[in-house]
């Protein structure tokens, strides 16, 4: 889920991206409760549900902009990237299948680890142009807000083909947009400092954040499964 590249490790992008990838355990868990009928809270389409997932997806796609800028602003190790790409594409892939499994009518198509395979590769030639990445970012979020371009856009042209209710989708708008940013955000003096670079010490910090990919792909079955065993086991 990133593409940092290791002799220029940026702490506070792994704390951040930590933190992200927390949220999206935390959002989860309250899924599979209401999956399962613990609760009847209207996660994830209620409107506090939407805001929660917003702020995920936000931290999510700055960290990727973050990401390609510090790995490839310099040069494009295309052997690098083309690697780091093939197992997010992997990953996509089989999230696809397992959704496929578990529900059918609501399978994932394009989800979050399709969204940043697909966002890494029209973002990656925009690492080095951080000012024009902040303009293209600002211009997508606008042109979205403004109601121009619909957040289903380019899947409307086979839209009947879909189902019409999946349990994950990233649009392209907005969400372009904030790994602009992150692109910018990442070029700034600012965030070169490594404001939390004192708090290196902590390593558990940014240990979940350097696991990202493989947590999101390990968490929610983990979890499925517990919520799973514990209704079996309620119900003999």
């Amino acid at each position: 889920m990133e593409f940092q590249a290791l002799n220029h490790r940026i702490f506070t992008l792994d704390v951040l991206r930590t933190f992200a990838i927390s949220l999206m355990v935390v959002f989860h868990f309250i899924y599979d409760l209401k999956f399962f009928g613990y609760v009847n809270w209207d996660t994830p389409d209620g409107e506090g549900w939407r805001t929660f997932r917003q702020v995920i997806l936000s931290s999510f796609f700055i960290c990727l902009g973050a990401s390609l800028h510090l790995s490839y602003a310099r040069a494009i190790n295309w052997n690098k990237f083309s690697k780091r790409l093939a197992q997010i594409l992997a990953s996509a892939l089989a999230v696809t299948l397992m959704s496929l499994l578990m529900v059918a009518e609501h399978y994932i198509y394009f989800g979050v680890l399709h969204f940043i395979a697909v966002a890494s590769l029209l973002c990656v030639n925009l690492a080095k142009h951080s000012r024009a990445s902040l303009l293209i970012g600002v211009c997508i979020i606008a042109v979205y807000n403004a109601g121009w371009v619909s957040d289903f856009w380019p899947f409307t042209y086979v839209e009947h083909k879909l189902p019409s209710y999946t349990n994950d989708y990233v649009g392209l708008f907005p969400w372009l947009g904030m790994v602009c940013i992150g692109i910018w955000l990442a070029s700034t003096a600012f965030f070169q400092e490594d404001p939390l670079k004192k708090l290196k010490t902590n390593t558990w910090m940014a240990w979940p954040g350097n696991h990202s990919l493989a947590i999101y792909l390990v968490h929610q079955p983990a979890l499925f499964s517990m919520f799973g065993l514990i209704a079996y086991l309620s119900n003999p």
